[in-house]
């Protein structure tokens, strides 16, 4: 059997990391997944599901001899575990990870890689449910993979990882770090914020009378089931950006509420004629 890849290392089996190495082995990509994390009971899952060839808490061999590392970390914890294994990797390596969030990681992460071994991505992917019980053999097909390099990024190693994103079934764009966020605020961060206050903001209703809610309610806010420790990570890191998004947001919702309450039937149809029409241009 011929392998692209001898060893890809993921630090990190949720549902990203568990989904992204089932697919390099069920799809003979990598001769060799190695599968790391904090608790081995889970990374024995991973295992078992067929996320890894192997599986170990040693965060040194893990890495040790990997092509392509991928850090499938909450935003928070990627620099910090970045710059663990950059003490122990083969220097022709390419680093990257899974994060929602862009600029404050590479920022940070640009102050110890001097040799400029990573390069972050974000896979536009991913579900309301984590962990690796939820994995999924086609979560990334289809996808769109941002990638963000630096001026200063190795283009040889821009070149390996977009070939890699793209050997898993993803498009691949680029975008610089501050791009990235600023545009993923508001099609992923903000629309996840308005789905947890959709929710809690109709508590009663949920509590009391869930027999009448209907599958448009259902459907608005399905992402409201997401993890909390992660979309947490996600805010804070992104805060700028979301502040900016929430306050647009209120401005819209403002103006709505004042047509309806002056019954201006004709203004309130066209702010729904061009919502429909903006969706219609989202497949």
């Amino acid at each position: 059997m011929k392998y692209k890849y001898d060893k890809i290392t993921i630090i990190g089996m949720g549902l990203m990391g568990g989904s992204l190495g089932r697919i390099l082995i069920k799809n003979n990509i990598a001769k060799e997944v190695i599968g790391c994390g904090r608790n081995i009971n889970r990374l024995k899952i991973a295992l078992k599901k067929g996320a890894a060839t192997s599986v170990t808490i040693d965060l040194e061999k893990a890495v040790n001899e990997s092509q392509i590392i991928i850090v499938s970390l909450p935003v928070m914890l990627i620099p910090e575990y970045v710059k663990k294994i950059l003490t122990f990797v083969n220097k022709n390596c390419c680093i990257t990870d899974m994060g929602s969030v862009k600029e404050i990681i590479v920022n940070e992460i640009a102050k110890f890689d001097k040799e400029r071994l990573f390069i972050g991505s974000h896979p536009m992917v991913g579900s309301e449910k984590a962990g690796i019980e939820n994995i999924k053999d086609d979560l990334f097909k289809g996808g769109t993979c941002i990638i963000t390099p630096m001026k200063n990024s190795n283009h040889q190693k821009i070149k390996f990882l977009t070939s890699f994103w793209k050997d898993v079934g993803m498009r691949v764009i680029k975008m610089t770090p501050k791009q990235h966020d600023k545009y993923i605020s508001g099609v992923s961060h903000f629309p996840h914020l308005v789905s947890f206050a959709l929710i809690n903001c109709q508590k009663e209703n949920i509590l009391k009378r869930k027999e009448i809610i209907g599958q448009g309610f259902k459907d608005a806010t399905r992402i409201a089931a997401s993890n909390e420790e992660i979309w947490t990570d996600i805010f804070i890191a992104n805060k700028k950006n979301l502040i900016k998004d929430i306050d647009t947001y209120l401005k819209t919702l403002r103006n709505l509420k004042n047509l309806i309450k002056k019954d201006k039937v004709g203004k309130i149809k066209n702010e729904i004629k061009n919502a429909k029409k903006l969706r219609g241009q989202i497949q």
